[in-house]
């Protein structure tokens, strides 16, 4: 899902993500702390919640074509991998919400359409 390139300096850890899926956005939906998967958004800020619950002290800056992540006093090569693949698992698991979502959408439209037509719509 992304580009990684990492650099250490002054005991902070900061790790740029690229987006190699085409399916993932950085800055969608015209709002830039928004990263879109699938057409699911994530904010800036629960990423960053949830990294900090994982790895303490964290910030994750948007760029136009990158996200950064800075981890406080943390050696980078230990948690780079795990740091790409909480992001991945929660920009996943948001496109895999929306799909439910818009399944029980269409559920609901087609019911509707068949009680309006006469048709039993349970």
């Amino acid at each position: 899902m992304f580009d990684v390139r990492v650099k250490s300096e002054n005991g902070i850890c900061k790790i740029k993500l690229y987006p190699s899926n085409p399916e993932l956005e950085i800055g969608g939906y015209g709002r830039d702390d928004i990263i879109v998967f699938k057409g699911a958004p994530v904010s800036a800020a629960a990423l960053q919640r949830m990294l900090e619950s994982k790895f303490g002290g964290t910030l994750i800056v948007l760029h136009k074509n990158s996200l950064e992540v800075e981890l406080q006093k943390l050696d980078c090569k230990l948690v780079v991998d795990d740091v790409a693949k909480a992001i991945e698992e929660m920009m996943e698991n948001a496109a895999k919400d929306l799909e439910v979502i818009e399944d029980v959408i269409k559920d609901t439209l087609q019911k509707y359409i068949r009680r309006t037509r006469g048709e039993n719509g349970d």
